[in-house]
């Protein structure tokens, strides 16, 4: 697989995620984000990062789908 299509796999799978995570209430969102940011700190690791820059790109990652679902929710206002 190339690296753009894996690019636009993984964007297409984070959108998912953060539809999804738009409609729940905000305070049961927490949880969810602490499994995205482990599964991308241990897959960060997989692929050879060390363990605390994986954990950077882990929390990069969570923020970047914490602001979707902002623009989300505010692309689904009255």
């Amino acid at each position: 697989m190339s690296v753009g299509a894996a690019l636009e796999q993984l964007l297409r799978l984070i959108y998912r995620r953060a539809m999804k995570l738009a409609i729940l209430p905000e305070d049961e969102r927490d949880s969810h984000y602490d499994h995205i940011r482990l599964s991308c700190c241990a897959a960060a690791e997989h692929i050879g990062q060390d363990p605390d820059r994986a954990a950077i790109t882990a929390n990069d990652m969570v923020e970047f789908v914490r602001a979707l679902v902002g623009i989300i929710e505010v692309g689904s206002g009255p």
